[in-house]
């Protein structure tokens, strides 16, 4: 049946509308690659913020010990204080009262017992030094004993694995003080 009216429902070349299934495996792929970006920042975010807090205790830290110091003048004039790396027991004289030298060896029990449960691995040493920015730990603290320009000048130096790496050097931190 033909009335004279030619047939133009011609289709021309058909394009498919929306996306392919490529294109949507492509844009699948360059999400995936930027959220695994983003997480990789914040766990670099999570690991500075705790390397900052862990600082931050380092810190107080120290100045708990120059509280010490201070605290207990007869205690540093009598050379009580002159080289204290946590080797110490409690003297168990703090109900009752400390001698000048037992306060000395209760902060040196209870400063480093603070250190170890407040930092991991964190480990100190208090002691008279010319050169307070060396040592890599307590066992090596590189104290020399020494004044400086006949002051005697304390060091409080405080070390604590800050990335949980032990092939890696414990991280440092010290504060010189003149009590």
């Amino acid at each position: 049946m033909n009335s004279g009216i030619p047939h133009t429902l011609h289709h021309p070349n058909h394009h498919q509308a929306g996306f392919t299934l490529l294109e949507v495996l492509i844009t699948a792929v360059i999400l995936s690659v930027g959220l695994l970006g983003l997480a990789g920042l914040q766990f670099n975010a999570l690991r500075s913020n705790q390397s900052a807090a862990q600082s931050t205790i380092a810190v107080l830290r120290v100045i708990d010990a120059a509280d010490r110091l201070r605290g207990n003048t007869q205690g540093v004039v009598d050379g009580n204080y002159d080289l204290l790396t946590g080797s110490s027991d409690d003297p168990g004289c703090i109900q009752k009262g400390c001698r000048s030298a037992q306060l000395a060896q209760y902060d040196d029990w209870s400063w480093n017992d603070q250190n170890a449960n407040a930092l991991p691995d964190g480990q100190g040493v208090i002691c008279l030094d010319s050169t307070p920015n060396d040592g890599t730990s307590t066992a090596e603290n590189k104290c020399d004993g020494q004044a400086t320009n006949g002051m005697k000048i304390f060091v409080a130096k405080i070390w604590w694995d800050d990335d949980h790496n032990s092939e890696t050097a414990l991280r440092r931190h010290t504060m010189s003080i003149t009590p």
